[in-house]
């Protein structure tokens, strides 16, 4: 709903300091809430977020560089630097204590139009160790329009912790809501949009802003890290209606005068630094060369220091493994190994890119050595697999089987009496690991110029014998396959007689000789 400016009230967040030892103090002129509906924060990352107090009273601020603390305005105006007691820690009741030599509080800060609300104080001291400074949002990634809505941002503050309490102040609570508005103009945003300029506001719904946690940050996340983008200034109506922040991102000028060239401060150049030394992207306090020592350690920055255990220290050789800092020591990694599985690659190490895996010429040997499979060879950097072995012999009375231990074929005689199959000359079996048929005369034609035998595969076998050869007793074939009686064989006896080798008889014992031959298989 649209409010008309005469009738908002707006409240600056610092909370006055009341003594706990007289409650007829007065106490504050409204009821207020801390970060309303907010949790409390123990956060490692949030511990330098602190309570800033005064005589003035009580605010919240942030270390935004090792010893520079940033604030509202009307937290710090009017302060002497002495007065200012910073704790660092997650309550105000168990708090470690720095203090403050100086101050600056923006020159044109209007404490009736709640303008330019910014001012920084710097440490006496380095802040307690381990606590590392949330740097404030530069302009150029800085907060605009397009954020409204869709970007969350955190709060954090010592604001009041009990709304019926206002001696409750002091612990640090923490609320994430979405950016509502922002006001760039010199005269604020609209009145349905209230708010001064350079702000940045959120409605309160689901939660806001209360008394003492002026000065605290609105965090927002760039790139993974986080900044301050604005520091809790004022709220409207009892902290129920809105809260707004300063827009940091508008002053990165004046927050960059201040921290001027500080050690720990963020740095490209010597020149930048007030010390003439710029080490690991820090303004350092020395040259800090020394291997395993480093200016830019969280909880250290500026100061050169032991680096963590594990940090690298590279000799720029791959070859030789990452070489680590150990309780200040380089020490030396493990080679690096390019053993490669690959029997088709080369195996080197280049000291800037490591491992090198080249591809052996086509046709190198990548042998398995398994002749079972057949020859292995490289192609195009890959081992190829040959064609395996055939250990067939086409012999049915052996097993056929390949051996990579003995490295070729194995054809192991079947034990006689297996069947073999005859095949086209009738029953067979193994002997000796040959096949042999059961009935050796199955392809007698009963001619005598022919000579009979059986293939197991095709049949029966019949080819004739030469012209002249002797068919019986003073009988001979001719051409035709008849056989004739030989004219002059006669008592005398002559070249056609027959003998008792070529006799009839003598030619059935061949033709089974050659029978028996042809039904043995052999490759």
């Amino acid at each position: 709903m649209a409010r008309s400016r005469s009738y908002l009230v707006i409240f600056l967040l610092c909370l006055p300091l009341i003594s706990c030892g007289d409650l007829s103090e007065p106490k504050l002129d409204f009821i207020g809430w801390p970060i309303i509906n907010g949790q409390t924060d123990t956060s490692l990352d949030h511990m330098s977020i602190v309570i800033v107090m005064s005589n003035g009273g009580m605010c919240s601020g942030t270390l935004i560089a090792p010893r520079v603390i940033m604030t509202a305005a009307h937290c710090a105006d009017g302060i002497a630097p002495s007065s200012f007691t910073i704790k660092f820690g997650n309550s105000i009741y168990t708090a470690t204590d720095r203090y403050v030599d100086d101050k600056w509080v923006h020159p044109y800060y209007n404490e009736q139009q709640i303008t330019n609300d910014i001012a920084l104080l710097r440490l006496s001291s380095n802040a307690p160790s381990g606590v590392v400074p949330i740097p404030s949002l530069p302009k150029s990634i800085g907060i605009t329009t397009s954020d409204v809505g869709s970007t969350p941002i955190e709060f954090v503050g010592f604001g009041m912790t009990d709304p019926y309490d206002d001696y409750s102040s002091g612990t640090k609570m923490t609320l994430t809501d979405t950016l509502s508005w922002v006001c760039y103009s010199g005269g604020g945003c609209s009145y349905s949009n209230p708010g001064q300029m350079n702000t940045i506001c959120i409605n309160d719904t689901p939660g806001g802003l209360c008394s003492g946690d002026s000065g605290g940050p609105a965090l927002v996340t760039r790139g993974g890290q986080d900044y301050v983008a604005g520091i809790s200034s004022y709220v409207g109506g009892n902290c129920e209606q809105f809260s707004c922040c300063t827009k940091v991102d508008e002053f990165e000028d004046e927050i960059r005068d201040f921290i001027g060239g500080l050690n720990g401060v963020s740095c490209s150049s010597a020149a930048q630094c007030d010390s003439g030394k710029c080490v690991d992207g820090v303004c350092c306090a020395s040259d800090c060369s020394a291997e395993c020592m480093g200016c830019n350690v969280p909880g250290y920055l500026g100061e050169c220091v032991e680096v963590s255990n594990g940090t690298f220290c590279l000799d720029n050789d791959l070859c030789n493994g990452p070489e680590t800092c150990q309780n200040g020591v380089c020490t030396t990694g493990q080679p690096l190994d390019c053993t490669n599985a690959n029997k088709c690659t080369g195996e080197t190490c280049d000291s800037v890119q490591g491992c090198l895996f080249e591809p052996m010429a086509n046709g190198t040997s990548c042998s398995n050595a398994n002749a079972c499979d057949g020859a292995e060879t490289c192609l195009n950097g890959m081992c190829t697999s040959g064609t395996a072995l055939n250990c067939n012999d086409n012999n049915p009375c052996t097993a056929d089987s390949c051996s990579p231990a003995v490295g070729g074929c194995l054809n192991t005689d079947l034990a006689d009496g297996t069947n073999c199959g005859g095949g086209q000359c009738g029953e067979a079996t193994c002997s000796a690991g040959e096949c042999v048929s059961h009935n050796t005369a199955i392809c007698d034609d009963l001619d005598p110029c022919t000579r009979d035998w059986c293939n197991p595969d095709t049949g029966c076998i019949n080819a004739a014998v030469p012209e002249g050869y002797a068919c019986g007793e003073c009988m001979m074939c001719t051409a035709t396959q008849q056989c004739i009686e030989v004219a002059d064989c006669g008592a005398s006896g002559g070249c056609g007689c027959a003998s008792s080798t070529n006799s009839p008889g003598g030619m059935f014992g061949l033709a089974v000789l050659l029978l028996a031959f042809g039904l043995r298989r052999k490759p």
